[in-house]
């Protein structure tokens, strides 16, 4: 990374964090009830790893409750070293319902499964003869069942009972004052609303994502109204107990007051996703990872399945066929993203060596292939309800790069973010005369060595995750009715 961008975190950094160190008080304990916690890795992790990293610095000290056996396919130790030696992290088993369902795959009679947080996993169809063929298809009944119809509204429900039981105690060994539980998956708030009804002690709940409102939980609910009727009522009743709600996005928070009239106002907050300036001080990790000789467009994260790319693919493949320079420069990198869906069209149109996959990375290896690219890009389902009301948390750690934007989105809040940062060039996801003209565009200011338009430096500063701890422990102030 350069020389800027390590003196850019570290005084930020330093002055925002400085910020809250003047009071005496002794530390309070909250107690943070999140299944995605280190050393699984990914987007989810997030939000809470920096909330407990900064929130001593806030005057309250976490006690983490998480899980001890999570089945996730994306793991990152190296974020452990991020947990400060104050806090103390408690894990507690459970009965991980998408590691068995991997087991019974593995036997060859299922398909893989994938991540069930949002649905069930994939099913082979019950096709063969014979007894095989019977009990593939007994075994992927008995799958829709489970995951469709059982565990509700996730399958990391089955954590419940050792969850709840683990964190009364740890609220009593540990003198907890305060309940904070982060979703999804969903079934964490679940979890925090039976914890907070029999402790008593004060709730926040933070929702990452909206629950019930989700594209894909609406088309869960289409298959199974009874799901969505039971998921509608545990929202609710969740909203209803937290002391206070906390949400991502100005969207999210009109849609729960629209949705719950009983809530005030006062009681749902926004605390959007951000960046740790701490992040970006830290040395490369290693050689570059990418050639600065070529013109690299990188995107970090997974991509939504539902994202057609097809588009996009298709405006590099043009481009790339008129102008040979374009061709020989441009690489676009996706780091983190699974591969596989666009493969035979990558290799039929020659794109192979243009378009590069690249698989999981440890997070700050991830912000390394962003220093070093040119253009950062991202796309969302070009869906209102998704351009509206959801954020992508990598959006932030974008905007601290200070790099042009290639964003592929509907009108709504990325594009506003964009729009008021300096650094989006936002395209409709459908638009393949626009989006070519984009690339070309882009393109064309790297080769020229164009400068950059004036970027709102004091704009992209409130997504400063330390500034955003300490919105946090204002909450966990005013529910715990402390002197403010």
């Amino acid at each position: 990374m350069s020389v800027e961008l390590e003196a850019a975190a570290t005084s930020v950094g330093a002055g925002v964090a400085g910020a809250g160190r003047g009071s005496a008080r002794p530390l309070r304990k909250v107690l943070v009830l999140a299944y995605r916690f280190p050393p699984q890795g990914g987007g989810g992790v997030q939000r809470t790893l920096k909330f407990v990293k900064y929130l001593p610095q806030r005057g309250w000290l976490p006690v983490v409750h998480t899980v001890s056996n999570a089945y996730s396919a994306l793991q990152d130790p190296t974020l452990l070293a991020e947990v400060p030696q104050s806090v103390r992290v408690y894990r507690t088993p459970t009965l991980e319902c998408e590691r068995l369902a991997r087991v019974v795959a593995g036997l060859g009679l299922t398909a893989r499964p994938r991540s069930t947080e949002d649905r069930a996993p994939a099913m082979a169809d019950g096709g063969g003869g014979g007894a095989r063929g019977l009990l593939r298809a007994g075994l992927k009944a008995a799958r829709d069942v489970l995951f469709r119809h059982v565990l509700i509204p996730d399958p990391q429900i089955a954590w419940l009972p050792a969850a709840v039981a683990r964190s009364l105690y740890l609220i009593r060994k540990e003198g907890v004052s305060v309940v904070y539980s982060s979703s999804p998956p969903n079934s964490g708030q679940v979890v925090a609303l039976l914890v907070k009804r029999l402790s008593g002690r004060p709730w926040v709940a933070d929702f990452r994502d909206e629950w019930t409102e989700g594209i894909r939980r609406k088309l869960a609910y289409q298959r199974s109204p009874r799901r969505g009727r039971v998921e509608a009522a545990l929202e609710r009743a969740v909203v209803r107990a937290a002391d206070h709600v906390v949400v991502t996005t100005a969207k999210a928070r009109e849609h729960f007051l629209r949705k719950y009239p009983f809530v005030g106002a006062e009681k749902v907050s926004m605390i959007t996703n951000g960046f740790d300036p701490a992040d970006f001080a830290q040395p490369p990790a290693g050689r570059r990872v990418l050639d600065g000789s070529h013109f690299n467009v990188t995107l970090t994260g997974n991509v939504e399945a539902m994202f057609d790319a097809l588009p996009f693919f298709s405006m590099v493949r043009e481009l790339a066929d008129e102008d040979a320079g374009i061709r020989a420069s441009l690489r676009v990198n996706f780091v983190g993203t699974r591969r596989g869906k666009y493969d035979d069209y990558l290799r039929d149109h020659q794109l192979d060596a243009t378009v590069r996959y690249v698989d999981y990375v440890p997070h700050r290896v991830s912000l390394q292939y962003l220093a070093e690219s040119d253009v950062l890009f991202l796309c969302q389902i070009p869906v209102y309800e998704s351009a509206s009301a959801k954020l992508s948390g990598k959006l932030f750690e974008y905007l601290y790069m200070r790099k042009p934007i290639l964003a592929l989105t509907l009108p709504g809040l990325t594009a506003d973010i964009l729009s008021r940062s300096g650094l989006g060039t936002v395209v409709d996801p459908d638009d393949r005369a626009g989006i070519k003209e984009a690339l070309r565009a882009l393109y064309l200011g790297w080769r020229d060595g164009r400068p950059l338009p004036p970027v709102d430096d004091a704009y992209i500063g409130q997504f400063d995750r330390v500034r955003q701890a300490g919105h946090l422990a204002e909450l966990f102030d005013r529910v715990a009715g402390l002197p403010r």
